[in-house]
């Protein structure tokens, strides 16, 4: 059995609330352009403030993983001030259809409270995982909560298309209920965890921030990420309207992360058998193959495995990850490292973002196919040189 019961069990429950979290954000990106004319915001802005949200995400990414630390350093129990920043969080989401008739002004500045305050659910339930458990059934159990992420991503389009004629005062205040719900177990999981504790009982001293290989790994993740952001916030969709109607978008979308999904059970083995840099950076060279065939498929017939495929090994790439960042923190640093992975998932998107906004695929004319293919490959090649150096030094 990959991890003893209370933390499998906790994992699965986490798995919900970023599921809840993930359809929460959902909500919000597919009503922020109503919710800005509203405001009296031109829609045209709307690409700009999701990019203001991911830089507001990456600071306080930061900033929560130092919390973490710090929390750990003086034995302070998180649980009752993550569920305070959820519950600020879910009050700023409900009051946002309400305030988008005050102007632009308060309604920016809720949106950025509600982004800051929502990181409560991001870096903490990760870092509280890393802390606690065993170092070798890190990526199982991060592998079992990314199953709520992926899970909400797939469902994304078809939310989308529901949502298009609903007012959104309603699924705002439904999410954010919800959200403040499921997240009333932080406390008892945090419990459940410190008194089956096997992680803290690990000793190691944390990768310094400046060394050699805490930059390699740095550069790995960014690479890694941005390549993901390329793919599925770029390229999927592009790559479907070459060989299918764009109406069966929402329902082939979703393949990348159902091949996701089943990825997640070798993640675990995988990593076990490579080491968690190695299995890291097998799923970014299997992603990379993946998408480089993608690149020139020439029906949905070929192009959905593919996807199905680069999903997998995205899964295996992302939960090796995860134990990567608490093998580099451990013991003491673990909230720091996990934050880093988070700041820079909001990083890619804001690169992502950027680039849209630039015109760059629209200019480059499938390039950015490419891109991702590079990104992927890239980060292989800078966890390898990262793991060679901790072997020989």
């Amino acid at each position: 059995m990959p991890a003893s019961s209370p933390p499998r069990a906790i994992a699965l429950y986490l798995a919900v609330v970023q599921f809840l979290f993930a359809l929460g954000w959902t909500v919000y990106a597919t009503y922020l352009p109503e919710l800005l004319q509203r405001a009296g915001v031109e829609r045209a802005w709307t690409p700009w403030i999701l990019a203001l949200d991911q830089a507001v995400f990456a600071l306080a990414d930061l900033a929560m993983g130092v919390a973490m630390d710090r929390a750990r350093a003086s034995l302070r129990r998180v649980g009752p001030w993550l569920i305070g920043l959820v519950v600020l969080s879910s009050l700023a989401m409900i009051a946002m259809p309400r305030a988008s008739a005050l102007g632009g002004g308060p309604f920016l500045a809720l949106t950025v409270v509600w982004v800051a305050s929502s990181a409560a659910l991001r870096v903490p339930p990760f870092a509280l995982m890393g802390r606690y458990a065993a170092q070798s059934s890190v990526p199982w159990l991060a592998g079992l909560m990314l199953l709520g992420m992926a899970l909400a991503a797939a469902l994304a389009p078809f939310l989308g298309l529901l949502l298009k004629q609903v007012d959104p005062a309603l699924p705002f205040a439904l999410a954010s209920v919800a959200i403040v719900a499921s997240s009333l177990g932080l406390v008892s999981a945090e419990r459940s965890l410190a008194a089956n504790a096997t992680g803290s009982t690990e000793t190691g001293t944390p990768l310094p921030l400046a060394s050699r290989g805490a930059l390699l790994l740095i550069g790995a993740l960014l690479l890694a990420l941005l390549g993901y952001q390329v793919q599925v916030g770029l390229n999927a969709g592009e790559q479907i309207r070459r060989v299918a109607d764009p109406a069966l978008l929402p329902w082939l979308l979703p393949v990348f992360w159902a091949g996701f999904a089943f990825g997640l059970i070798p993640a675990d083995h995988l990593g076990k058998r490579l080491g968690s840099a190695r299995a890291f950076a097998a799923g970014c060279v299997g992603g990379a193959l993946a998408l480089g065939f993608a690149s020139s498929a020439g029906s949905v017939a070929l192009l959905a495995p593919l996807h199905g495929l680069a999903g997998a090994a995205w899964a295996v790439a992302l939960a090796n990850a995860f134990g990567l960042a608490t093998r580099s923190g451990r013991a003491g640093a673990e909230g720091r490292y996990t934050g880093i992975l988070f700041a820079l998932f909001a990083l890619g998107s804001l690169v992502r973002i950027a680039l849209s906004l630039a015109g760059v695929p629209q200019a480059l004319q499938g390039g950015t196919d490419w891109l991702a293919i590079a990104a992927w490959a890239g980060a292989a090649l800078l966890l390898l040189q990262m793991e060679r150096g901790r072997r020989t030094a």
